[in-house]
């Protein structure tokens, strides 16, 4: 099945075609440099995950990248895969519960393609065992709090587009994204501090179209101290007099 170690250039067949049992099983598959069983799709415009039932598990790395995937989805149980690489597609979303049927990807690869919103990102928090992910390329990226997003989403995640995670960054992406400000806690009560002390932040009732400025302010907060200084602000329902 193994048919040697990387081919320099990949057999090409008609492109635009789909991701059929024969292509599968006629692709190069290889052993490569990292000791890595590996099958190389790439290359075919292949349009959508199709028929990868027929790998019969049997391999640690997937490359797709140079295809027309619009979606990463359809993918069968493959207990054995580690890498996936799909650079250079079309892809815009991926399906929740991936971390299900790829219970041992580490490696996501999916640079120059179409994701665009940090919404679309949130299938990454299924597959909880990535370590490495690299998103480079995508519109996504360019959203300010684009690292943040993704570190509060992945606890395991080492290193990002290439760049080592820092404990400064995951202690900002839990400041960010925590529990306590997703959820905004829109029921909290506070009693009524009716006394009054010149310089001193007065406490009563916020309501709701306070609690969302202080929200909003939160995630264009630009360092932890302003993210702090909010954090508690919206936690203890203090309005500044």
């Amino acid at each position: 099945r193994f048919r040697g170690f990387h081919p320099h250039t990949p057999p090409r067949l008609p492109f635009g075609m789909r991701l059929t049992a024969e292509l599968v099983r006629n692709a190069p598959a290889y052993m490569n440099p990292l000791g890595e069983r590996e099958l190389n799709l790439r290359g075919f415009k292949i349009p959508a995950i199709e028929n990868l039932g027929v790998t019969q598990d049997h391999y640690e790395l997937l490359d797709l990248s140079d295809n027309e995937l619009e979606h990463i989805s359809n993918f069968p149980l493959l207990k054995r895969l580690q890498t996936l690489i799909a650079n250079n597609n079309k892809i815009s979303q991926m399906a929740r519960g991936l971390g299900t049927l790829l219970p041992k990807l580490e490696n996501l690869i999916i640079s120059n393609n179409k994701i665009a919103s940090l919404e679309d990102l949130a299938p990454l928090g299924d597959i909880p065992n990535l370590v490495r992910v690299c998103l480079g390329g995508n519109p996504v990226a360019k959203h300010r709090h684009y690292r943040y997003y993704v570190i509060h989403k992945l606890p395991k995640l080492r290193v990002l587009d290439f760049q080592k995670v820092k404990a400064k960054e995951r202690e900002a992406a839990a400041k960010l994204f925590g529990k306590e400000n997703v959820d905004a806690k829109d029921m909290m009560e506070d009693d009524v501090d009716n006394t009054f002390t010149p310089g001193v932040i007065k406490k009563r009732k916020m309501t709701k179209e306070e609690k969302k400025k202080i929200l909003e302010a939160i995630q264009n907060a630009t360092d932890l101290e302003e993210i702090d200084r909010l954090e508690q602000q919206l936690n203890a329902g203090e309005i500044p007099v």
